[in-house]
């Protein structure tokens, strides 16, 4: 089963003046959402038992898509992103290197899920 990296985060609702612009053109008074979670750092002693494989990305790559490659299971494609820094697919340029760590229970454990 996954494991949801929301599984800690509390439901919040925005409805700030900031966020005016996005609230009318999405005709609504609010969105409801999950709190921001920032990713552990990794130490030195976080690597014991990970090993990492590179992917080269391409156009058609997407997290979900490399997750279920490399894990089995789509879901887990936070996993890779947070690894790699990189929480959009925006943020990932043609040809850039995409570390994937592995076992999966391994990284599961040194981000502290």
């Amino acid at each position: 089963m996954a494991v949801s990296r929301y599984r800690n985060n509390a439901i919040v609702t925005t409805n700030s003046e900031e966020y005016a612009d996005v609230l009318t053109n999405r005709g609504v008074n609010s969105i409801t959402h999950y709190s921001f979670e920032s990713f552990k750092d990794l130490k030195v002693r976080d690597f014991l038992g990970i090993q990492i494989d590179t992917h080269t990305w391409k156009s058609s790559d997407r997290f979900f898509k490399l997750a279920d490659k490399y894990y089995g299971d789509p879901t887990y494609w936070w996993v890779i992103a947070s690894f790699n820094k990189t929480p959009l697919e925006t943020d990932v340029k043609l040809g850039q290197n995409i570390l994937i760590p592995f076992p999966l229970e391994s990284i599961l454990s040194a981000l502290g899920y």
